[in-house]
């Protein structure tokens, strides 16, 4: 596994076994390609693969929200390094950690393929922290400041890995399909033809922004959705008011109501019981039976009972997500021309593609300002 990490400051930076390998400056703006460093790193990474390995589809993942890979990977930090990227045993459950579903190793951390990249990036902060950029919680500062900085280093290792491997998709959760869709934006004028699939699992990006950002996209996107999902129907939805009004469009999130309306882009609803009753009976492409569950298994992650990581912890979830991400029959123009139920039963489906993305304050008096318009108006707007 190569880890790659996006640290944040002026200029905010890109580093690598703690070298850096390029810097971002916060004051620029738009994209900015994959420097000589970037692409040499990618590179000998990819040069060293073993021969089996060196063809097969390189995977990204994204972590989400409440990770900080500043922390040492130790039992109960919140380094990604030791959760949702840990090698089996460590964690202790390996249904925490993405790696045996991207197939870097199996479920007791044997060896298997090397073909991950890790991407970390810090997404939680302390109340001086948030409060001092001109938020009123640290949701606001990672949806609207520490995705887009991270975005950029993340457009930038997608625009170098299409230049050293055939195959490059994307697996992200929550807060990080967010910082893939900034990413995507930011590469629209140059995608990389490597970019085969993304799949996203829980999106907390805006629909109004995945819409833009996703809109003549030439690969697959697979957008798991779970209206079950108390975290973005509670929080994600509804922890960024007044930059995103509660109850509008703007503040809809793909994970939850799913998005529509693009030809590359499918929506499969884990709570759907028309969904589950078609993977159960065997009708994918290959004929797998997948037995998918969108509450979460007792027990199998710190926040189970809120349902928001059901998508990877259940092994019937991670099976399907697994094939979602590398089975070759796994495709977009497939799985429909197959009749699988597509689509969520969301009642704005389908109603985000002409709708103008809110501009985001970008001093912190003009947040402040806001925010305490907002509270002096009764907070909803």
């Amino acid at each position: 596994m190569l880890s790659l990490v996006y640290l944040p400051g002026d200029p905010g930076s890109l580093t690598c076994d703690g070298a850096r390998l390029q810097d971002f400056p916060a004051a620029d703006v738009g994209f900015a390609p994959a420097g000589p460093v970037v692409d040499a790193r990618l590179r000998q990474w990819q040069q060293g693969r073993p021969d089996a390995d060196r063809d097969a589809p390189v995977v990204v993942m994204v972590h989400g929200f409440l990770y900080d890979p500043r922390l040492p990977a130790t039992p109960g930090s919140d380094s990604p390094l030791e959760t949702v990227y840990g090698t089996p045993p460590v964690p202790p459950q390996y249904n925490l950690t993405w790696l045996p579903i991207v197939g870097e190793c199996s479920n007791d951390g044997a060896r298997g393929m090397d073909r991950a990249v890790a991407f970390t990036y810090p997404s939680e902060s302390g109340t001086g922290e948030f409060s001092s950029a001109g938020w009123s919680n640290s949701y606001q500062y990672a949806v609207f400041d520490q995705a887009p900085l991270a975005a950029r280093a993340l457009a930038a290792i997608l625009d170098g890995l299409g230049t050293v491997a055939n195959d490059v998709r994307v697996l992200a959760h929550s807060l990080g399909t967010r910082v893939t869709c900034q990413a995507v934006r930011l590469l629209r004028a140059r995608m990389p033809a490597a970019l085969k699939r993304i799949v996203l699992l829980d999106g907390a990006e805006f629909c109004v922004d995945a819409a833009a950002g996703f809109f003549g996209c030439g690969f697959d996107v697979l957008n798991i959705v779970n209206r079950n999902d108390l975290v973005l129907r509670l929080g994600a939805e509804q922890m960024c008011h007044p930059i995103r009004q509660n109850g509008s469009l703007p503040a809809c999130v793909i994970g939850f109501e799913g998005l529509g309306g693009n030809d590359r882009w499918l929506d499969l609803q884990l709570d759907s019981d028309r969904l589950r009753a078609w993977f159960a009976a065997g009708l994918a492409p290959d004929g797998t039976r997948y037995a998918i569950d969108p509450q979460a298994e007792e027990e199998s992650h710190p926040f189970a009972g809120l349902d928001h990581c059901a998508c990877y912890t259940n092994d019937g979830n991670r099976a399907l997500v697994a094939d979602l991400l590398l089975h070759e029959l796994m495709t977009v123009d497939k799985l429909r021309a197959l009749g699988a139920p597509v689509g969520t039963d969301s009642p704005v489906y389908g109603q985000f593609n002409s709708v103008t993305i809110p501009p985001t304050p970008a001093t912190r008096t003009d947040r402040q300002r806001a925010l305490a318009l907002a509270t002096l108006g009764g907070g909803n707007g």
